[in-house]
């Protein structure tokens, strides 16, 4: 009866409150925990309680800074139940979006090492470097892009961050609101620190992670506070990184948490024990839990109309405007109109808020930044936009391994040099060694960003073992195949569709014995041909949807450094179309022909396996003309888990004619892939029309990254 009474009287009293004092919000961190935030500013809406001031911490400080800005608890609900929370951590670049430049190569890696112009390695200070974030974080406060006190907000707001140079907080009252929301959320090696006027900052929650005093100090005469952070774990579960990372943030945070809880006129804490710092994937639960609590407590009676919070006209960063400069910060090696290339914005050019975006997309596209972002800053009547930037280092190691069931094992290490020696090039030494020795040099010197011409050089050595197979399929005899080589070309690039070349090569290859009795050969050529290559596929090991195109025709003549004249054409074609999300249909087709030469023993196809004929096993048969066609059905059964049920048909001819009449093959099979952080893993299994079965194991990048780049 005793706390009945009392909890009226709270009531009472907060009711008066709302229409005489100054009322506060206090909202603290807590990973997903602090989505129950938004059911408590619901619940302040339908009740109609008018809040004065707001001050957030980390993932409070994204919901308090977007309620201060003028978003009602419902829409700022619907942009948390609409968003994908990993495009908040999708800083890697989508193959889909790069550039065609950039896809002249395939996968080399799934990781780099880089390097400072010192050689001295440069780890990276957090697994994600936030361009995601701030752009989104952008995208939502554009309205109050060019608010710079957060007085003048709808709500007077502040949020807190840390610095890490001296470990003192800070708590922001302006600037740009995007990059004080940034600096409050970074939590320390999972989103790179934030550097701003020789500062760098980290999370708000490791000095107030519940910033009731900082709220008070504001002018608030009542404060409710909204504790979302998570306690202390238990020995049993620090079994993972998380929750150790967690743990040790939580030691300050839980003490520094218990000393701001006094402060709190009213602590709405909902029941939060069962969900953990990254369960984003349980929002909506979250947020009804942090709903239920507050209704509890604030049991009134609905008021009226929620209360209509807007940004003052004058103040709001008008829908269209124009640049009267565009400014580039912290850029090092790349120069500020070369970055304004990539852009594509002019100075007194009306843009809207997805001009800019976009804007900023076709920069990052170009895989040069950890990060590009825009603030947009107002003097008098004109506006500047500023892009803060951060490049990419010029230098990086990668390192990758790959294995088959053949027992193929090989590990490969790359030096990739990227606007290294010349401005606009890129230098990639590449060495494999294993079951497959190679080295290869590629450097290519672009004239122009986005579309222009270039130069490539490319000498090469590699040297691999063939084998012959009988009727069983059994392998019964191997040899070496050496190949020396080079291929050197001009061509032209143009954004994302076309890359076309014009090149000539040299190349001596020899066969010679391995563990079968085999007469040595010798053969070298000269010759020029043309490439072309086109790719929109959203992903390169298991895409949903796209095409992608190579084409080379090549031409030697035997009274040029050719022991043999000849005609060779190599084409690949991939086209994939979405039903669904979740489901598309493929067609591949390859084609190999030497055209009129019926027997070649110098260089023929080499044809089977896991990404060329699904019923042979890998480059089983050798022809000098091929056709394979294939149709599959791909599902997408995970988020990184593929399957696909494909059918496939090979021709084999020595004449080149469309519908040979003899030597076809067919397989039908199943392959599953899986993108795992450190690389793909593929598995298949199928069957020829003799139904004869066949295994295939895939581990990393097992494929030719320099394909375009050849003869």
């Amino acid at each position: 009866m005793k706390k009945a009474i009392l909890l009226v009287l709270i009531l009472i009293f907060l009711f008066t409150l709302h229409s005489q004092d100054k009322i506060g919000l206090a909202l603290s961190g807590g990973g997903a925990r602090g989505l129950a935030q938004i059911g408590v500013l619901k619940v302040l809406d339908e009740y109609n309680i008018h809040v004065d001031y707001i001050a957030g911490t980390s993932i409070g400080a994204i919901i308090g800074g977007l309620y201060a800005i003028g978003y009602s608890g419902k829409e700022i609900e619907s942009i948390f139940l609409e968003m994908d929370w990993q495009d908040l951590f999708a800083d890697k670049l989508s193959r889909e979006d790069m550039y065609i430049a950039q896809k002249r190569w395939k996968p080399l890696a799934e990781y780099y090492l880089a390097f400072d112009d010192n050689l001295k390695p440069k780890f990276p200070q957090s697994i994600f470097y936030g361009h995601s974030l701030i752009n989104i974080l952008f995208d939502l406060t554009y309205d109050a892009s060019t608010i710079t006190d957060f007085n003048d907000l709808t709500v007077p707001f502040r949020c807190t961050a840390t610095n890490l140079v001296n470990g003192e907080l800070h708590i922001f009252s302006e600037g740009n609101i995007s990059e004080a929301i940034r600096a409050s959320i970074s939590l320390p090696t999972v989103f790179q620190p934030l550097k701003l006027n020789d500062n760098i900052y980290i999370d708000g929650g490791i000095n107030a992670n519940f910033p009731v005093e900082i709220v008070k100090s504001m002018g608030a005469d009542y404060v409710i506070g909204v504790k979302t952070n998570s306690g202390l774990r238990s020995p049993e579960e620090l079994s993972n990184l998380v929750n150790v990372l967690d743990q040790t943030v939580n030691f300050s945070i839980n003490r520094n948490v218990v000393e701001s809880e006094q402060y709190c006129d009213l602590l709405i804490d909902p029941e939060l024990d069962d969900f953990k710092l990254l369960d984003f994937d349980k929002k909506i639960e979250i947020i009804e839990l942090g709903e239920i609590k507050a209704k509890a407590l604030l049991e009134l009676k609905d008021s009226g109309n929620p209360v209509v919070r807007e940004i003052d006209v004058e103040k709001r960063t008008p829908q269209e405007l124009s640049f009267s400069s565009i400014k580039i910060i912290g850029n090092k090696y790349l120069s500020s109109s070369k970055i304004k290339e990539y852009l594509n914005l002019k100075k007194d050019i009306k843009y809207g808020k997805k001009d800019i975006t976009k804007g900023i997309c076709r920069a990052y596209n170009s895989d040069l930044f950890q990060y590009i972002y825009p603030i947009i800053t107002k003097n008098e009547d004109r506006y500047i936009l500023n892009l803060n930037v951060k490049e990419k280092e010029r230098l990086k190691l990668a390192v990758g391994f790959s294995y088959n069931n053949e027992n193929e094992f090989i590990t490969s290490f790359t030096i990739d040099l990227n606007n290294y020696l010349q401005k606009n090039s890129r230098l990639l030494m590449n060495v494999l060694l294993g079951s497959r020795s190679e080295v290869n040099l590629d450097y290519v010197k672009n004239f122009g960003k986005l579309w222009g011409v270039y130069f490539r050089v490319f000498p090469y050595f590699k040297e691999f073992s063939l084998y012959s197979y009988n009727e069983e399929h059994e392998k019964i005899r191997s040899v070496k195949s050496r190949e020396t080589g080079v291929a050197a070309g001009i061509g032209f690039f143009w954004n994302q569709i076309l890359n076309a070349e014009f090149y000539g090569y040299r190349y001596d290859t020899k066969t010679y014995r391995d563990i079968a009795e085999f007469e040595d050969t010798y053969f070298q050529s000269s010759g020029i041909g043309v490439k072309l290559y086109h790719e929109s596929i959203d992903d390169y090991m298991f895409p949903m949807r796209g095409i992608q195109f190579l084409a080379k025709i090549a031409a030697a003549r035997e009274d040029f450094h050719s022991d043999a004249g000849y005609k060779k054409f190599y084409s690949h074609l991939k086209f994939l179309l979405p039903v669904s999300n979740s489901f598309s249909l493929k067609y591949q087709l390859e084609y190999g022909s030497y055209f009129n030469k019926y027997e070649v023993e110098f260089d023929p196809f080499y044809i089977g396996g896991f990404d060329s004929f699904f019923g042979l096993n890998a480059r089983e048969r050798s022809a000098p003309i091929y056709k394979i066609h294939t149709l599959a059905f791909r599902l997408k059964l995970w988020e990184r888990l593929f399957g696909d049920l494909q059918y496939n048909i090979l021709y084999l001819g020595n004449a080149d004619v469309w519908l040979p009449e003899k030597n076809i093959y067919q397989g039908l099979g199943i392959r599953l892939g899986y993108n795992s952080i450190i690389g793909p893993a593929r598995v298949g299994l199928a069957l020829d029309k003799e139904f004869k079965t066949y295994f295939y194991l895939s581990l990393g990048y097992e494929f030719d990254a320099f394909e375009f780049s050849r003869r």
